[in-house]
């Protein structure tokens, strides 16, 4: 009898839905309903998942919270609340699957650096995670106080770094530094958002300084390209420069542990 195929967390996606309105200063985004990524999710053997919550709607979470009420065993969702949140929110933020905030620098849009202080103790609270969305440049800039952070930190999209010359970028320090402390965990994901460059030596460098703190993720429906995207692609090109081990340790063993997800 063959093996059970092993399970898989994507630990970045969004759904949207064009009939909400967007958050003042954010960018509108077509329908991409959660039926759409269910069958992406069937295509490509994915059985666990993270809803994070878009700069595109705001505060306003509800549409991630409803998308993971319809599976609740095998996903939970990164939200993005204001600074000032009071306990109670937060408790029924949990409550709801929420199991980390978000704060996407890029957009500026709802949340600024000045707010990261204050999330993390939010976060810190709730024990929760923070997930930044932010400029390798940027996060150089942060080191500081995102090395100050009292709760695990996620940053998206390869940390934004640049494939071709990342280990004499400002932000390598501070990001290799975080992962080999386990204060840190880099999303594999979004490479189309990247400089110009092969990204495998990016991604042997960051399982060499720690690769139990890596995750995968698709970004789709692909906010950050209007180029069509053919995820089973980027997930074997992540994933490719990685020996068996870590790439099992990518897909299940780090994400369940770190989101508390069961097989």
């Amino acid at each position: 009898m063959a093996d059970a195929p092993l399970p898989v967390v994507d630990t970045h996606h969004h759904v949207y839905d064009a009939s909400l309105p967007p958050h003042p200063g954010a960018r509108p985004h077509g329908d991409a309903p959660l039926s759409a990524y269910a069958a992406l999710r069937a295509r490509i053997g994915i059985t666990h998942h993270v809803l994070v919550q878009p700069s595109t709607y705001g505060f306003n979470n509800a549409l991630h919270l409803a998308a993971r009420a319809e599976n609740p065993r095998g996903s939970c969702v990164v939200a993005v609340i204001p600074p000032d949140t009071d306990a109670a929110a937060c408790r029924r933020l949990s409550a709801g699957g929420v199991r980390g905030l978000r704060a996407n620098l890029v957009q500026g849009v709802p949340l600024s650096p000045a707010d990261v202080p204050a999330l993390g103790r939010l976060c810190a609270d709730q024990g929760w995670h923070l997930q930044i969305f932010a400029r390798a440049e940027m996060l150089a800039e942060m080191a500081a106080s995102l090395r100050a952070l009292p709760c695990p930190l996620v940053l998206d999209h390869f940390a934004l770094l640049p494939p071709a010359s990342f280990a004499d970028h400002p932000a390598w320090p501070l990001v290799s530094d975080l992962l080999s402390r386990k204060r840190a965990w880099v999303k594999l994901s979004s490479p189309y958002a990247l400089p110009p460059g092969d990204t495998a030596p990016l991604v042997r460098a960051l399982a060499e300084a720690g690769a139990d703190q890596l995750f995968w993720g698709t970004n789709w429906p692909h906010p950050n390209t209007d180029l069509p995207q053919d995820e089973a692609a980027l997930r074997e090109s992540a994933l490719s420069p990685l020996t068996p081990a870590q790439r099992r340790a990518v897909l299940w063993d780090n994400p369940a542990r770190f989101y508390g997800f069961a097989p």
